[in-house]
């Protein structure tokens, strides 16, 4: 529609000379997204005179009692009336006054005997009045008069009236000035309808061209809509596509979806849920899918979904729907809200899942559980959520809670378990073996830890989907103290084995403390020989004070493995190089070596791997092996007297470690001994107590390795132990 504001003319308002151009137009009409019909009219252009005011609107249709006019523009017309056009400038004009007066006296003097004195002057009044305007025309009647006085009236030549020219005068004066007035009035008239001509030609010009440009941008606009309208519905043919599409997906998923409003009913169903029912779209909406809710769980259901739908909260349970042939499965339902960017709720979305098997087999698992409350042992059940959903008699007699305070619990939050490995890594291998085994320390209801062997079994549904884990408990906490106390005991009898072995070693002990206290006592004395004499020699001095100092070194050395080894320490495993260890045992071991004239050979490659140990117990193990063997070469020649320490890197069940024998050539071992030979109280050595090899094995077994014997090809028998290199036994 065009802007501006809009007039009705009745026709019979409409003045006569009104002056009308007239256009017709079509448009088309659109109306939601449609093309209407066509709208057929006519654009006309009307002014008239109004005072003094020139109407020129455009017309927009019509009726059959006014005109429609719009747009209407008001444009300010001249108080007086447009001046004609000047035929040239004001000489010319008066010019030609004269002239044709001239003329028109000359004409009548020449034919003053055939015509009469006044009827030649009056086209010369009319031509001046026309092409000069009226002060021509005045001044052609003017000269007119006077050419008739000089020239036509008596006296001839001579300015002068007489009485009876007068009426003459007068006649031919009020004649000349009416012909002079008409042709002025015609003049302008003409001159006015021109220039109305000129104004209703620019008018039309104007209105054609906006005609015109209105008629391009209507058009363009129409096309613009098409465009739109074509775009519109290509979007809605592509949605409704997308929605049919996302429609099938929806039915086609081997799962029940539904949806809602806000207000907590619902309004749509995919087909399995309907196809379970039996049950129209028609019939679910609002509360209609409440008919379908097991009697025991409505209230639970309904309760708990109110609040979901109060409070915003997502919705989760556990219900029985029935089925289209009156039957009853379990589901699980959850729901979720959609909320817009204001937080507020637009929809519910959720899914039921099909639980029935789970439940099925849960059912089962507690009944065969139930048959284990005869037992003592504590058994419990719980989902893959690791809810309680099963809690034994065994169960609340060792942990203190009873069944109705475990069930719905998370296993290892009521129990707060320690585990011995991250609890995913444990839930991994459930998964992968469905076994597990292992130790977890738990807390009772008073808050007391307890030690258990726990024993974890994965139930799987007939698909083979996970669904239940049964965890059996065995109570090991006096086991546990038991073994304590015999590690403790057994530390206490390795305390006395060392002890033992000291007492052997006295003789090695005290000239290895000796030697070094009989070096500090020559050289101070050669320090104070020097100091008396002159010019003390202080070079000498300061050489003997240098070797008392490592001499002293030498003696807190042993008397700090001796105290090693003899004092009651816990166990303190440690990042260890054998070779080390090595090293500090041969220290204590030299002089009973030499004394018994026994040569000692090492071999020991610098990439032996590292061990993690305690450093004394295993000087322990590595002191016992070189005593017995130096003991087994007491009957043998002093020349085949021979000890061998050899330190090798070995590879056993795929993983690095270290290895160390000792071989001897003594008189070897009978093949009967080498089953007994690490038995406690078991002594091929007369005065043994048979204690050292039995304890040097348990400790060799609590650093994760093991020690053995061979019998050498030649005289002799050699004894090796081997422990896990450093990385391997940490994991």
């Amino acid at each position: 529609m065009p802007r501006g504001f809009f007039i009705k003319l009745p026709t019979k308002d409409i003045c006569p000379s009104v002056f009308i151009s007239t256009a017709r137009l079509r448009f088309d009409t659109a109306s939601n997204g449609r093309r209407g019909p066509s709208l057929t009219g006519s654009v006309t252009v009307i002014r008239c005179q109004t005072g003094s005011q020139a109407l020129i609107g455009e017309s927009v249709g019509r009726t059959s009692s006014s005109w429609v006019i719009s747009a209407a523009k008001y444009m300010s017309k001249p108080d007086n009336p447009p001046r004609p056009a000047a035929a040239g400038s004001a000489i010319l004009r008066y010019g030609l006054s004269v002239v044709s007066v001239a003329i028109s006296t000359c004409l009548t003097v020449l034919l003053e005997g055939f015509t009469f004195r006044t009827p030649l002057f009056f086209p010369a009044i009319l031509l001046s009045t026309w092409f000069g305007g009226t002060g021509p025309g005045l001044l052609s009647v003017l000269l007119s008069v006077l050419s008739i006085n000089f020239f036509l009236l008596e006296p001839k030549f001579k300015f002068g009236f007489g009485i009876h020219d007068i009426p003459h005068t007068i006649s031919f004066l009020l004649g000349a000035l009416l012909i002079s007035w008409w042709s002025a009035a015609r003049k302008r008239a003409e001159a006015a309808l021109r220039d109305r001509e000129e104004q209703l030609r620019k008018a039309r010009d104007e209105l054609e061209a906006k005609v015109a440009e209105r008629t391009a941008d209507l058009a363009q606009t129409n096309e613009q809509l098409r465009k739109e309208i074509g775009d519109r519905k290509r979007a809605e043919e592509q949605l409704r596509r997308a929605e049919a599409q996302a429609r099938k997906v929806i039915d086609a998923i081997p799962q029940q979806i539904w949806s809602g409003p806000a207000d907590g009913s619902l309004d749509y169903c995919n087909d399995q849920w309907r196809a379970y029912m039996g049950l129209g779209q028609e019939e679910i909406q609002g509360d209609g899918w409440q008919s379908m809710l097991h009697p025991d769980d409505r209230d639970r259901v309904l309760k708990a979904w109110r609040e979901s739908v109060v409070n915003g909260t997502p919705y989760e349970q556990e219900e029985r729907h029935r089925a289209a042939d009156g039957t009853y499965r379990w589901f699980l339902c959850r729901g979720v809200p959609l909320r817009d960017g204001e937080g507020r709720i637009e929809r519910w979305y959720g899914t039921n899942t099909d639980i029935e098997d789970r439940k099925r087999a849960e059912e089962a698992l507690r009944e065969q559980a139930n048959l284990l409350n005869l037992t003592h042992d504590t058994i419990f059940v719980r989902n893959m959520n690791d809810a309680i959903t099963y809690w034994n008699r065994g169960a609340e007699e060792l942990y203190g809670w009873s069944r109705g305070q475990a069930l719905g619990k998370i296993s290892h939050e009521l129990m707060q378990t320690v585990f011995p490995a991250p609890f995913e890594q444990i839930q991994a291998e459930l998964l992968s073996t469905g076994r597990w085994e292992g130790e977890l320390v738990h807390a009772k209801a008073d808050g007391i830890q307890v030690v258990v062997a726990s024993r974890w079994s994965l139930q799987r549904d007939e698909k083979g989907r996970p669904i239940a884990i049964l965890e059996t408990n065995n109570d090991m906490t006096r086991q546990k103290r038991a073994e304590e106390a015999l590690r403790q005991a057994q530390a206490d009898l390795a305390h006395v084995s060392r002890v033992t072995t000291m007492g052997e070693l006295t003789a090695s002990i005290a000239h290895e403390v000796n030697q070094p206290l009989t070096a500090v006592v020559n050289n101070a004395n050669a320090c104070l020989d020097l100091l008396p004499k002159g010019v003390p020699n202080v070079e000498e001095v300061r050489e003997a004070l240098a070797e008392i100092i490592d001499d002293t070194d030498r003696a807190s050395a042993v008397i700090m493995r001796v105290r090693q080894l003899a004092k009651r320490a816990p166990i303190e495993k440690s990042l260890l190089d054998l070779r080390g260890v090595v090293t500090d045992v041969l220290a204590l071991a030299r002089y009973e070596s030499a004394t018994r004239r026994i040569t000692i050979r090492t071999d020991l490659p610098q990439d032996l791997p590292l061990v993690s140990g305690d450093r004394v117990q295993l000087q322990q193990v590595l002191l016992n092996l070189v005593i017995n063997g130096m003991d087994a070469m007491n009957t043998v020649e002093e020349s085949k007297r021979v000890l061998t320490i050899c330190g090798r890197r070995e590879t056993r069940d795929g993983m690095l470690g270290a290895l160390l024998s000792v071989q001897d050539s003594g008189t070897g071992l009978k093949p009967e001994e080498m089953d007994r030979l690490f038995e406690a109280f078991h002594t091929t050595k007369p005065q043994g107590m048979g204690m050292g090899l039995a304890i040097s094995r348990s400790i060799i077994e609590a650093h994760g390795g093991r020690l053995w014997a061979e019998l050498n090809q030649g005289p002799g028998a050699t004894f090796l132990f081997s422990l896990p290199d450093a990385g391997d036994a940490a994991s």
